[in-house]
């Protein structure tokens, strides 16, 4: 089962369809009722994935809890603004992208998984963001993905646990090999081999 935390934004249901499409059970839960996110836990072996959502992602202590409690036990994916908690999380910082892109197609370079799942180096992806996490070397977090004009982070990796985040909307239409690249991360045998 994959538990999607809704930080309150429409762009849930897109993702809930992603995943649905790679036929994994979906529960939504909405960020103001995350106090309930034990019992799901307790009875439920899941994925938790940290949705996208409007504001400043320090502003969201609850999910930042859930990943504080979780981060070492169950795979974490975070999209949009679930990849900027994920990155402050792990001690990266944030500033005002040198490139606000709301719903364009932009060039993505990928560093290395894409050996793996037989997609190009280079595809188009869409963002939905106007913060940004720093372009700096992390103790915990490895660059997977990059903005091809201005080298903004788009996907990130833990070197050791689960996690995976991706600043871009693999849930648009318009985001290439999504479907490829969403069922190799939720892959348990793969997930941490890269």
């Amino acid at each position: 089962m994959i538990l999607i935390i809704d930080h309150n934004d429409s762009f849930v249901n897109n993702i809930s369809e992603m995943f649905k499409n790679l036929k994994k059970k979906i529960y939504i839960l909405n960020y103001n009722k995350l106090n309930y996110i034990n019992l799901f836990i307790i009875l439920y072996k899941v994925i938790i994935c940290l949705g996208p959502g409007p504001g400043d992602p320090r502003e969201y202590k609850k999910s930042t809890r859930v990943l504080n409690n979780f981060y070492k036990s169950l795979k974490i994916l975070g999209i949009c603004l679930g990849h900027q908690i994920i990155g402050i999380f792990f001690g990266m910082n944030l500033k005002i992208s040198k490139n606000i892109n709301h719903g364009l197609p932009t060039n993505m370079i990928i560093k290395k998984f894409f050996k793996f799942i037989n997609i190009p180096k280079r595809i188009k992806v869409v963002r939905y963001n106007s913060l940004t996490l720093n372009f700096k070397k992390s103790k915990n977090l490895k660059l997977e993905g990059f903005e091809e004009k201005n080298r903004e982070i788009m996907i990130l990796k833990h070197k050791k646990y689960n996690i995976i985040s991706f600043q871009y909307h693999p849930d648009s239409f318009m985001s290439q090999y999504s479907k490829k690249i969403m069922k190799f991360f939720i892959n348990e045998k793969c997930f941490k081999n890269i």
